[in-house]
Order: structure tokens, then C-alpha cells, then sequence
């Protein structure tokens, strides 16, 4: 008997996993014994066995049951035996890993790989697989090599402990990341191997590296080069241009990486004719005006391509989503020409069915949702889909916005528009201490919220003291008032303060007001403002230290003064967002008036100018203007000295200390500030030469600034205007929001200027 199953047990064993046709006599099971189990329970076995008592055991069902407990990954050895009719299970369980543990791993990982590592069944507690542990060790090499690191070692250590059980433990030797030491274009004669490197994401090691990325070799970063290497020669009519072969060699050492690229220019192709064809729901006329490729034209992929995309936003602002427009070209290589046609298929119109928002765990849905210009139920529309994602982007509580849109399963006219927005904090509580070129020394308090209880309203709560100065502001903004997204501003300040800059004109001033503004949306773009405010001033005289200026305006208008004042404006903003903007432009006009009745009768306007003119990835011009102005009317003769206009510090003009430029009192010569004030900063925003950017959060530019106040218009003169250049530095910080540091050289500095050429500042930009 004991011989007979030795044999039986052999042959099922072979014949599981040989996949042998080995005979035994088939029996009816009467009883199941399971041996060599340790941790698992009998009716875990018996639960995966395709079969149970009182079924008949054959050849095949043998093979499925082998094959059933295999398949649970609970056991290393699995064989069936007979005794009598009883059939026996012979199991070796897996042993269970008592620890595991990864060191080494810098670059690497962190609670994400072992999150990873825990998620695949590499824990403590589970059951050990020497097939998982290399897919592993596979897995972490490719991660590796993908990001440079080709010197990397990884030593897996399984140690057998008691009780059916074994601890893992991976070290890993990541060694020095190996860097691009040259790239090499082999073949090209008619451009040079800088131009054509321009965009390359890959670059050779630079003299000074230690923040540079773009030395490190990625197989994907390559390949995108080589793309963007096609189209340079393809939008310059090189239509049959092909990379002929790449070789990238890793040095001896496995820290230097040479890339050769071999490439076949080939001739320059001109556009014979193009036509349009397939399915047009617009007008043809219109669609014409979209192409960009004219007759005799040089051939250009890029503007192949983008006619494409032209014609496919325009029928997706008619609601046709996934329409699609594919350029095929017929080329004639004799003549070198080539005839393109345009085929679209617009596909069906499409609906928006549902909006959602991910992401959004501070903000309300509905504070999202009324930015929205494309509506559900409506039909699609690209562009208010689009316009709705800048919406959202410009909302000082979102710090990216990403929009995807989705076909409806089972439908084939209806989407879902999925918004995933990246939330920043919107609240900041400050007390500190600092220092400012225009106060000096001073401590400051803020409590600041954007997005009050996710609702989008804006309060804020300030209070400073500094040398010359007490303050103390608060506001309450609620962007939606009304559902037609009219704004409401209620505010309120006190202001004692010695001086109006860091140089006195012999007065000190005391203030509190509070003001209603109401902003009244007129487009998608523009808005007017219109308020009220009121306040009460007492101007105080120093004596024998008032300038001649201040005791002239005290002498003809007393020294209390209580304000009405009747607030307007227009803005159209276009920019794709408020704080480092890549495109659009910025228009504001302000005229704040004093009513009759008012002790004193003046007025203010201003009009400020920004523009954004992208160069590139990576470049952009921005112009920052302003013009200012002030004066009285009916029965005032003159603006008050404290709200004359001062030129001069971060913004304005640069490499000049806060506040100097400008009309000076008598006797004193200490600036006293102007009626009409001009500025113009203009900057070009250029990569940052030892650090990666995303520009959106941190900028550097090249700057030239020119501007001046002036006494009045008749004094105006333009060689009294200064200049500057230099370089600034910007960055948004969780703390102190916009962070401005610059150096500026004056250029036509005179005799009386005083210079400050380091400059810095910080606060939330307009």
C-alpha cells in the first residue's frame, strides 16, 4: 500500500507539472487530509479544491485541483496522494516575511515605495514571493537607469528565521548620477548645431552645474528632443528631413554619457495647392480665412499643423468636441512641391451632460461652479471651456487648474467637462518684524483669508507700526454680491503717521475713513467700479521744521478736514492670471473725486498698463505703466501734501531710493511728491540660469524703468525723467506673498538723487 501511493504521488506531482498523461486508477473521495499546514487553516485548503467529498477523482480534476491551490500564491509545494480513499494534500506553506526593509534609496522612493512596495505584497506580515521580490529588484534598476543613475547596485539579502518565516532586506548603492558629457549632430550643413539645440530638453554638463537637470539622460527626454529636432527642420520645408540613427554611449566608468545624432536633411518642399474636404458644418468661406499654408509657400509643419487645430477649436466652439482634421500631404518629389488636403470629420454635436470639480477640499463647489461659462445641458463650446479654466485660474486661492473632457459611456453626443484645481492657502496669520526701504524698521500684523469658508470672499485684517507710521485696515470683499457677479467692498482704516516717505516735510497726519465699492461686471473681460467713501483728517504742523508748502495749504485750508468722496473706474483685464502672468493684458482707469460739500475739493486719476508678450517657453516681455495724477477744483486751490505722488523704489523706478525722484520743498530739500506722476518698467523675463522654473512661481528678469513725478503738467519735461537697468528677482511665498528683490544701476543719476541700488519688497501684486 505505502508503495502504491509513493507511485500515485510521484505521477500526479508529474503529471501537474510536466503536463504528462500518466494512468491512475480514478477512485470516489471519501475523505480529505491535508498535511503540512502551519498557519492556514483545513478549510482554507478544502475552500479553493474544485471539488469535495464524494466527487470521483480523476487525471484531470487532479491536474485542476494542483493547479487551484498553486493559484492562491499560499503555497511553494503542492501533491496529492491516496490512502485507501481517502485523498491526501501535502502542502509547503509560503513563508511569511517577519521584516522588511529598503536602505540606501535617496533618490529614490520614500513613503511612496513603500506605500508601493506594501501595496505589491512586499510588508511584514505577508507572504514571501521570490518572483515578486525580483520583479522588485527589476522594477528599482529600470527607476534607476531611467533618472541616471547607471553605477547603481542593489543587494537583496533573504534570511531564513523559525517558524516558516524569512526577513528581506534590499541595500541600495545608488552611486553618482551620470551626466551628459557632449550631444553631437552628425550631417546637418544647413543650420548650425546651436540653433538646432535650442529646444533640446538634454544638454552637456556646463562649467557651473550643481542645479542643473537637464544633463541627466531620460530615454523619453530624448526621444522628445528628436521630435522637436524633426519639426525644426520640417517647419523650414525640409519635408523628408529623418534622424538616420542615434547612438548613445555610457562611458567605461558609467558616469559620462555621449549622444550622437545622425540625420538626412534632404530637399526644401514648397506648397503646391491645398483644398478642404469631408464634412464642414461652418461655412467653407470661413474655414479658408483659417488656413495658414499659401500657394508657393515654403512647406511648414508647424503651420500644417496648426491650421489643423484652428479648424477643429472653431467646430468645437459649434459643439462638435471631437471633430478631427487630418492634413495628407501628396507629395511630388521631382518638382519638390507638395498639395494638402484637409479632411475634417466633425463627428457628432455634443452636450455637456455633468461639471464636476476635483481636488476642491477648501472651496466650495458653488464658489467654482459660478465661474463656469460653459453650462450643462448646453451644447459644447471649446472656448467656454477653456475661458471657464482661466476663470478659475485667476482666483487667488487656486494654484493650478487642469481641465479634461469626457465622452459618456454608451453615448456618442454627450460629454462630462472633469476641472482639477490645486488648492493654495488661502488663509495666513503674520506678526513679525521687517524692514522696507519707504518705513524702515517695522512690526507688522495680518490675519488674511481669500477664500472665507470656501465661499471665494476675501478679509483681511492689517495692523503695522514702524518708525513713522501706526495703521491699521479691514475689509470684507465678496466677489459675488449678487448672482450677475457684482463685487461689494466694505472697508475701514485709522492712519497716525509723522510722514508720508522716509523724509519729512514738517507735518504729521491723523486719519480714519471706511469706504462702500461695488464692482459691476459690463463683459467678460471688463468692469466698472463705483463707491463711496468718507474721512476725517487733522494735519499737524511741526514747529519751525514745516516746510513753506505745508504751511501755505494749512494757512488756506485750516488743518480738519472731513472728506466725501465718490469713487470710479474701468478695468479689462485679459491676463491668463493675476500673479505671473504669461499673456494678456491689463487696462485700469480710476477717477476718485471729492463731492461738494467736502472740506476740501480734489480729485485723483490714475491709469495703469501691463502687457505680457510671450517669447518662447521659457522668455516673455512684460511692460508695467502708470500715469497719475491730482489737483483741485471750484474752491480748492491744491492737492493735499499727503496725497501727492512719489516716483522712485521697486515700483517705479529702480536703483533709486523710495520716494526721491521728484519735486523737493523749501527750505528743507526733502521730497515732497508731485501732482502728475509717469512710470514705465519694462522687463524681459528670461530662465533662470542655475535653477529650474516653472515661472509660476518664481521669475527673474532684466529691467529698464524710467519715470519721475512732476510739480504739475506745464513742468513736465522728459529730461527730467530718470532711468535705471538692473536685474530683479521674484518670487511668490507662502508667507509674504509676492517676495520682489532687485539691483538697479541709475543711468542718468543727478547731483540731488539719492541711490539705493538693492531693493526690496514684498505683497500680493495687482
Amino acid at each position: 500500500m505505502k508503495k502504491r501511493f509513493q507511485q500515485w504521488l510521484v505521477g500526479a506531482v508529474l503529471a501537474c507539472v510536466c503536463g504528462s498523461a500518466l494512468a491512475f486508477e480514478s477512485f470516489v473521495v471519501r475523505d480529505i487530509r491535508v498535511e503540512g499546514l502551519r498557519r492556514l487553516e483545513l478549510g482554507t485548503v478544502l475552500t479553493y479544491l474544485p471539488f469535495s467529498i464524494g466527487d470521483e477523482l480523476n487525471e484531470r480534476s487532479s491536474r485542476q485541483g494542483i493547479r487551484a491551490l498553486y493559484d492562491t500564491g499560499l503555497f511553494q509545494d503542492v501533491a496529492f496522494g491516496r490512502d485507501g480513499e481517502v485523498l491526501v494534500v501535502s502542502v509547503r506553506e509560503r513563508p511569511a516575511i517577519s521584516s522588511f526593509e529598503i536602505e540606501g534609496n535617496k533618490k529614490l522612493g520614500g513613503d511612496e515605495l513603500k506605500e508601493g512596495l506594501k501595496e505589491a505584497g512586499l510588508a511584514e506580515g505577508e507572504l514571501y514571493r521570490r518572483d515578486l521580490l525580483d520583479g522588485v529588484e527589476q522594477e528599482l534598476r529600470r527607476q534607476y537607469y531611467a533618472n541616471g543613475y547607471y553605477s547603481v547596485r542593489i543587494d537583496t539579502q533573504v534570511t531564513e528565521e523559525g517558524d516558516n518565516s524569512v526577513a528581506i532586506k534590499i541595500d541600495v548603492s545608488e552611486g553618482p548620477v551620470a551626466k551628459i558629457s557632449n550631444v553631437n549632430i552628425v550631417g546637418n550643413t544647413k543650420f548650425e548645431e546651436d540653433d538646432l539645440m535650442d529646444d533640446f530638453e538634454l544638454r552637456p554638463t556646463r562649467w557651473i552645474s550643481l542645479f542643473q537637470t537637464s544633463n541627466r539622460y531620460s530615454k523619453e527626454k530624448l526621444l522628445g528632443d528628436l521630435e522637436r529636432l524633426t519639426s525644426y527642420y520640417q517647419d523650414r520645408g525640409y519635408l523628408r528631413f529623418e534622424v538616420s540613427s542615434v547612438q548613445v554611449a555610457l562611458s567605461t566608468n558609467r558616469r559620462d554619457i555621449s549622444i550622437t545624432i545622425n540625420v538626412a536633411e534632404g530637399d526644401i518642399y514648397t506648397v503646391e495647392d491645398y483644398q478642404l474636404a469631408g464634412e464642414l458644418v461652418v461655412e467653407k468661406d470661413y474655414l479658408n480665412r483659417l488656413v495658414l499654408v499659401r500657394e508657393g509657400q515654403t512647406f511648414s509643419r508647424k503651420l500644417v499643423t496648426e491650421t489643423g487645430n484652428l479648424i477643429s477649436r472653431r467646430l468645437a466652439d459649434e459643439g462638435y468636441a471631437f471633430a478631427k482634421v487630418e492634413p495628407l500631404p501628396r507629395i511630388d518629389d521631382e518638382a519638390r512641391t507638395v498639395h494638402l488636403t484637409f479632411n475634417v470629420d466633425s463627428g457628432n454635436r455634443v452636450y455637456v451632460r455633468q461639471i464636476n470639480f476635483a481636488g476642491n477640499t477648501s472651496t466650495n463647489d458653488e464658489t467654482l461652479r459660478r465661474e463656469m461659462r460653459q453650462l450643462e445641458g448646453s451644447s459644447f463650446s471649446r472656448a467656454a471651456v477653456e475661458r471657464s479654466r482661466e476663470r478659475l485660474q485667476r482666483l487667488p486661492f487656486l494654484q493650478e487648474v487642469t481641465v479634461e473632457t469626457e465622452p459618456v459611456p454608451g453615448t456618442d453626443d454627450l460629454v462630462d467637462v472633469d476641472y482639477k484645481v490645486e488648492e493654495r492657502p488661502a488663509g495666513s496669520v503674520q506678526v513679525g518684524v521687517g524692514f522696507s526701504d519707504a518705513s524702515g524698521f517695522l512690526i507688522n500684523g495680518a490675519l488674511s483669508h481669500t477664500n472665507f469658508r470656501g465661499t471665494g470672499d476675501r478679509i483681511q485684517l492689517q495692523a503695522e507700526r514702524n518708525e513713522f507710521a501706526e495703521y491699521l485696515n479691514l475689509s470684507w470683499t465678496d466677489p459675488y454680491a449678487t448672482d450677475d457677479g457684482i463685487s461689494r467692498t466694505i472697508s475701514a482704516f485709522f492712519r497716525n503717521s509723522d510722514q508720508v516717505v522716509r523724509f519729512s516735510s514738517g507735518f504729521d497726519t491723523n486719519s480714519l475713513g471706511a469706504a462702500l465699492t461695488y464692482g459691476l461686471p459690463m463683459s467678460e473681460y471688463s468692469s466698472l467700479r463705483l463707491g463711496v467713501g468718507v474721512d476725517r483728517t487733522a494735519v499737524n504742523a511741526f514747529a519751525g521744521g514745516s516746510s513753506n508748502e505745508v504751511l501755505e495749504f494749512l494757512l488756506n485750508n485750516g488743518t480738519r478736514f472731513t472728506n466725501f468722496e465718490l469713487r470710479t473706474g474701468w478695468t479689462r483685464d485679459t491676463r491668463d492670471r493675476t500673479i505671473f502672468p504669461r499673456r494678456g493684458m491689463l487696462n485700469r482707469f480710476t477717477f476718485d473725486i471729492t463731492v461738494p460739500g467736502s472740506d476740501l475739493e480734489f480729485y485723483r486719476t490714475a491709469y495703469v498698463h501691463q502687457q505680457l508678450l510671450p517669447l518662447g517657453r521659457s522668455w516673455a516681455l512684460q511692460f508695467n505703466g502708470n500715469i497719475s495724477y491730482g489737483d483741485g477744483y471750484g474752491d480748492g486751490e491744491d492737492i493735499p501734501p499727503y496725497e501727492r505722488f512719489f516716483a522712485g523704489g521697486a515700483d517705479s523706478v529702480r536703483g533709486f531710493r523710495d520716494g526721491t525722484v521728484g519735486p523737493r520743498d523749501t527750505p528743507f530739500n526733502n521730497p515732497f511728491g508731485g501732482k502728475l506722476k509717469t512710470t514705465l518698467q519694462s522687463e524681459l523675463i528670461v530662465p533662470m540660469p542655475f535653477l529650474e522654473s516653472d515661472q509660476k512661481t518664481t521669475r527673474l528678469a532684466l529691467f529698464y524703468d524710467v519715470g519721475g513725478a512732476f510739480n504739475d503738467t506745464d513742468s513736465f519735461e522728459s529730461d527730467e525723467l530718470r532711468s535705471s537697468a538692473g536685474v530683479a528677482f521674484s518670487w511668490f511665498t507662502p508667507f509674504f506673498g509676492l517676495l520682489k528683490l532687485s539691483y538697479g544701476l541709475p543711468i542718468d543719476e543727478q547731483p540731488e538723487d539719492e541711490i539705493d541700488r538693492f531693493q526690496i519688497s514684498f505683497g500680493l501684486g495687482f
